[in-house]
Order: structure tokens, then C-alpha cells, then sequence
């Protein structure tokens, strides 16, 4: 149990599959629970399209605690053109990590529509949360977008994102 409350505290606190906003905190946050199918993830039925650098995508929306907590985890593929769009509601400075995370993604760091970061992140095959590296920019973001490298080859920093409803 404690090993578990361990890793719900990590995964909560930086995940790739990430969290919180300004001012969150574990205790404040609702605790991720790790998939029930970890070959499938979970699956999140808001969507939205998106334009990010000249490149049209249609992404799942995480703009919940937990949605965000979880993000991409357990997903086996991210096809071409997809992924998720995390939605904070101030700035955030939270990291973001690939445990359980099998396949490699992009993390595309947005303040105000304008890309402030773009970091590579390659699956993370450690047992324990705490093993893994985090990723973010060196900067605030109030949007990521995490898809598949090869559909964001050339995203850069100045580069814009358009969510569209």
C-alpha cells in the first residue's frame, strides 16, 4: 500500500501526464489511479482540433486534475495527427514525465498561444515514478500539446497554436 500511495503521490506531482496549475499540490489534487488496461489508457471523449505550427491535429482534452494526472499513460500508439492537449487553468511550471508511457512523444509547451518550448521525451523503462526524468521548458506554459514526434518533426518555439471548437 505504501509502494502504491508512493507512486499516486509521483505520478500526481509530475506526470506525462501532468498536473496542477500555480498553486497545486498532491494533498490538493486528486490522485491518479493508474489504468485498468495499460495497453489502452485511458480515453478521453472531449476532442478538439487544433492547429500547431501549421500542422492540423485533433486532440483529446485533459483540462481535468485527474485527466491530466494521467494523460498519456499506457497508451500503446499515438497515430499520426493525434494526441492530447492539457489545459491549465493559470500558468504552470509542472514537469512532465513518461513513466508508463511506452511509446516516445513530443511535449509542446504553450503560453498564450505561442509555443515556449518543445521537449523530446523518450519512454521511460523504470519500475519506480521517482526513476524517471521530467521535461518542461524553462519557463511558464498554460497549454501542452503531447502527440507523436513524427507528426511535429519542426515545431519550434514562436511557432502558434489555434484550438478551434
Amino acid at each position: 500500500m505504501r509502494r502504491l500511495s508512493a507512486l499516486l503521490a509521483v505520478v500526481v506531482a509530475s506526470s506525462a501526464c501532468s498536473f496542477g496549475g500555480p498553486a497545486s499540490t498532491p494533498e490538493e489534487t486528486p490522485q491518479a489511479e493508474p489504468s485498468a488496461e495499460p495497453s489502452v489508457g485511458q480515453q478521453i471523449e472531449q476532442t478538439v482540433q487544433a492547429d500547431l505550427g501549421g500542422v492540423a491535429l485533433e486532440l483529446e482534452v485533459a483540462d481535468e486534475p485527474r485527466e491530466r494526472a494521467i494523460g498519456l499513460m499506457g497508451r500503446t500508439e499515438v497515430p499520426d495527427g493525434t494526441g492530447m492537449v492539457f489545459l491549465f487553468d493559470g500558468l504552470s511550471t509542472s514537469g512532465f514525465y513518461m513513466f508508463q508511457v511506452p511509446v516516445p512523444l513530443v511535449a509542446v509547451f504553450v503560453r498564450d498561444g505561442v509555443v515556449v518550448g518543445v521537449e523530446q521525451m523518450p519512454p521511460c523503462p523504470e519500475t519506480e515514478p521517482g526513476d524517471c526524468p521530467t521535461y518542461g521548458p524553462d519557463e511558464s506554459y498554460d497549454t501542452v500539446v503531447e502527440t507523436a514526434p513524427e507528426t511535429l518533426p519542426d515545431v519550434a518555439p514562436g511557432d502558434r497554436l489555434e484550438l478551434r471548437d
